[in-house]
């Protein structure tokens, strides 16, 4: 009977460090997962926040060429003005 109970009793400890060792080995897996979520997660919004940095560049790039159109048909027609001035001064 003392061999029965020894025997048990020695199954209990080796089931309980091998629930140890599993819980262990589930944290560590959790912890590399949300390890590598969270790094993840950092590549994104860092891809995110370059291309918007890219397409805000592109619309500063695009009024400044819409400035400058205007500012050039805005010279055009005055010196067009200037023209019809002279025109009728003659």
């Amino acid at each position: 009977m003392l061999a029965i109970v020894a025997l048990v009793a020695v199954s209990c400890k080796e089931a309980k460090e091998k629930a140890g060792e599993a819980t262990d080995a589930v944290e560590e897996v959790a912890t590399d997962v949300k390890e590598g979520a969270e790094e993840a997660a950092k590549d994104v919004k860092e891809g995110v926040e370059e291309a918007v940095d890219s397409v805000k560049a592109k619309a500063e790039e695009a009024v400044e060429g819409v400035k400058e159109g205007a500012e050039k048909a805005a010279d055009a027609a005055a010196e067009k003005v200037e023209e019809v001035k002279e025109a009728v001064k003659n």
